[in-house]
């Protein structure tokens, strides 16, 4: 089979990206390891890696085109759109984390709002240009950051005599403070449906999420879960599975219970067919 190269794109296609780089990136598994973080990072107690959001973002845009984060953090996706030639749209609820990441972004040309992100249709057509060509994000896994669980409680510990945050805020809105998983879960879903107008049709919607242990050695699968929720309003196009291989290794369960160490994330894939 041959294989495009950028000047022989398709009207409709939606990267720049080479037939060959396209191959390398379908392979639903991925290994990703994210370097060691910056001072101004490190109050964030779950941020995703810049390199990796790049990655996505050169996969399901193109040059110029817009990219909104709604629960933005201190701006990982922001820096990645402006390493990438992107415009970057940002939602975070959190004031102390919103003004991280604006410090991290203004130089960069992109946009960061404190905002909810239960209000990001209209955040986007006040602030971006009405719709956006991808929506990447990682949402709260659940309440997960405020139970300890597992090596969970060291790393708490050590956090705290750091006099770091081990969760995301106190706010009533915040939907990593639902402890109801189910209600999580309808909340979370929609949220994203309450923002499906704000993204252009035909274009990608990828969330970055993993199946949690309670602290009760109860497996919720949150990424299954929210995949079968959101499949009806978009349509579940497929995983990408990110593989973290430097962690550590705990002897969790021993020597009478299976319990896994959890080194991957899920990157669900959605497409906005419509309607």
């Amino acid at each position: 089979m041959a294989l495009s190269e950028p000047n022989r794109r398709s009207p409709r296609q939606f990267n720049d990206l080479s037939g060959r780089e396209w191959i390398r990136f379908t392979r639903s598994w991925f290994v990703h390891n994210p370097p060691r973080r910056k001072r101004s990072e490190i109050q964030h107690p779950a941020k995703y890696p810049e390199g990796m959001a790049e990655e996505f973002i050169r996969f399901f845009t193109r040059q110029d085109e817009w990219v909104l984060d709604p629960f933005a953090g201190v701006g990982s996706t922001l820096i990645a759109c402006a390493a990438s030639g992107r415009r970057g749209l940002g939602i975070e609820i959190s004031p102390e984390f919103a003004a991280l990441a604006r410090e991290a972004v203004e130089a960069r040309e992109q946009l960061l709002v404190n905002g909810d992100a239960r209000d990001a249709s209209r955040i986007v057509s006040e602030h971006g240009p009405g719709r956006v060509q991808l929506i990447l994000t990682s949402p709260p896994y659940w309440d997960m950051l405020g139970k300890s669980r597992g090596g969970v409680q060291s790393v708490h510990k050590k956090r705290r005599a750091s006099g770091l945050k081990t969760v995301y805020s106190n706010n009533a809105r915040d939907l990593g403070n639902i402890t109801d998983y189910d209600a999580f879960l309808d909340a979370l879903r929609d949220v994203f449906v309450g923002m499906k107008p704000a993204l252009e049709v035909g274009r990608y919607l990828v969330i970055i999420c993993q199946n949690v242990r309670t602290p009760e050695g109860v497996v919720q699968p949150l990424a299954w879960d929210l995949a079968r929720r959101l499949s009806g309003p978009f349509q579940f196009k497929g995983e990408r599975i990110w593989v973290q291989d430097n962690k550590p290794l705990g002897i969790w369960g021993y020597p009478t219970e299976f319990v896994t160490n959890v080194h991957h994330h899920y990157c669900l894939v959605f497409k906005h067919g419509g309607a």
